[in-house]
């Protein structure tokens, strides 16, 4: 172990600490061979002083008594040598596996609660999304435009429209459409939405097939085609008579969530990784299908996920590549269950070479 490791600059982590403790054994393991070879030699240069001696007679007496003494020593320091292997070495084993068991948990336990953290951040944001679809399927000018339709009722619900996405810049668009899918009003007339045929979404669809005003619906992440093909979450509700939760469904009001906004920052933003730790990972979110949604590395986007979790909710992995994964499933948020949307963050291991090159073991 070379003394100039003190100078050289390295991250404390787990990996680190393993790989000291690793050379230290190997250290302490190559003394403890040293001196039982010794002690060897001891042994038989004492043997062979004795033997000398008695060839000497009277006058190698005296002589015999040195190398007795020293035979005596080389018996002290063998018993000395073999207490210290069973004893510092036995502790010296033991702290290797309990630096390999901490490498395991603090890495994988610090990117699971990273993981969980981040997804249910999204999480408890969406939960009030299927308040706000549901609360606003009421609003008198929505329902008032699809009962008594006229161009001034329709006029001032794209009005009313306009102005709850002026103050909710989480939304990229909300529309109103009647019974069959098309848009009578919509909040954002740059993308000119009035009148479109709407009857082929999920979201519109799922919508209409809802029983009552206390249901809400929500469509999985995707590239939305009328809004300059950014990504979207449209949450859904019927619009009902009256306003009433048990009203006839007049049409419905769907609610476009700026997901490509609003999932980059989590990912981005919401992780606040220093420059060091940021360049080797790579975070992502997840639907139920384990299709990545949000992700650092924008290739990754809409693709499947490999997520071997083994039937697990939680927990953490090692990959092929040398990554370690960590993952977690959401809790959900009060009645909203996340839709099973997952939190993942995979990041490159430290190399152990790395790490003795730079101690300079």
């Amino acid at each position: 172990m070379s003394n100039t490791a003190k100078q050289l600059p390295l991250e404390a982590s787990p990996r680190a600490m393993r790989v000291v403790v690793e050379g230290i054994s190997g250290d302490l393991q190559r003394y403890t061979s040293s001196n039982s070879q010794i002690v060897k030699q001891t042994r038989l240069l004492a043997i062979n002083a004795i033997i000398e001696a008695a060839r000497a007679g009277e006058s190698g007496k005296g002589f015999a008594i040195v190398a007795n003494e020293v035979q005596r020593l080389a018996d002290s320091a063998a018993q000395v040598a073999q207490r210290f292997e069973e004893n510092v070495l036995g502790q010296i084993a033991l702290s290797r596996s309990l630096s390999e068991s901490l490498v395991a948990e603090m890495e994988g336990t610090r990117l699971v609660d990273l993981a969980q953290s981040l997804v249910q951040l999204i999480v408890r944001n969406l939960y009030e999304r299927t308040a706000d679809v549901r609360w606003w399927a009421t609003d008198t000018a929505f329902w008032t435009a699809l009962q008594s339709a006229s161009p001034e009722n329709q006029a001032f619900a794209a009005q009313r429209l306009a102005v709850i996405n002026k103050f909710y810049s989480v939304y990229s668009d909300l529309v109103l459409t009647d019974a069959a899918g098309k848009v009578v009003a919509s909040a954002n007339p740059k993308h000119r939405l009035a009148g479109h045929d709407f009857s082929r979404e999920g979201w519109f669809r799922a919508a209409r097939a809802t029983k009552s005003g206390d249901e809400y619906v929500v469509d999985e992440v995707r590239r939305s085609p009328h809004h300059d093909d950014r990504q979207v979450l449209v949450y859904g509700a019927g619009v009902r008579s009256n306003g009433q939760a048990d009203g006839t469904l007049l049409g419905t009001l769907g609610v476009f969530f700026d997901w490509q906004e609003q999932g980059t920052a989590i990912v981005e933003k919401e992780a606040a990784l220093p420059p060091q730790v940021r360049e080797k990972t790579v975070i992502m979110l997840l639907d139920g299908a384990k299709r990545v949604i949000a992700s650092t590395d924008p290739t990754l986007m809409f693709k499947s996920f490999d997520l071997s979790n083994e039937g697990q909710t939680s927990g953490s992995y090692y990959d092929r590549a040398g990554n370690i994964v960590g993952y977690a499933q959401t809790l959900g948020y009060q009645e909203y269950d996340g839709l099973g949307w997952w939190g993942v963050v995979m990041q490159k291991t430290e190399q152990d070479d790395k790490i003795r090159a730079a101690l300079g073991f």
